[in-house]
């Protein structure tokens, strides 16, 4: 069970690793991408731009380690929720957007998008979950009680 989890944990942190390399080739294609969304102008659109793979990039790594599982896969779920809210506002408002999900300009087929990004939220909760259990259940990360003044 131990494995599965793993690899579980490595294949999800390795989608948001290529996600944000992807997004770090091209940063400019992403700055129209997020731009395209219409929900922040600039110049937040382009700070969120160059902020955003960075944190997919250090959050899919945390992931795949063992003991920064629990607060990338938070990270993430904190992150898709945002990502899946964003889609959903622009689906309501009938904008025709490319996704720039993975740096490219593909179409965005937003039931499809919005199944996928559910998926990973899902995904996400899980892990922070299973990594929340084992700090739980552990004596290195047990909380220790703070000492009344």
């Amino acid at each position: 069970m131990n494995t599965l989890w793993f690899l579980v944990r490595l294949l999800f942190g390795a989608f948001f690793l290529l996600s944000g390399v992807l997004k770090l080739k091209d940063p400019i294609l992403f700055v129209e991408a997020v731009r395209n969304y219409k929900l922040v102008g600039d110049p937040i659109a382009p700070a969120m731009a160059l902020f955003v793979p960075w944190v997919e990039v250090v959050a899919g790594i945390g992931v795949m380690v063992d003991r920064f599982a629990r607060g990338s896969s938070l990270l993430l779920f904190g992150s898709m929720l945002v990502f899946t809210a964003a889609i959903g506002i622009s689906w309501m408002r009938g904008l025709d957007i490319t996704c720039g999900c993975f740096g490219g300009n593909e179409e965005l087929n937003y039931p499809v998008k919005m199944l996928q990004n559910l998926g990973l939220i899902v995904l996400a909760f899980f892990i922070w979950r299973r990594s929340e259990m084992q700090a739980e259940s552990s004596p290195f990360f047990r909380r220790r009680a703070v000492p009344a003044s």
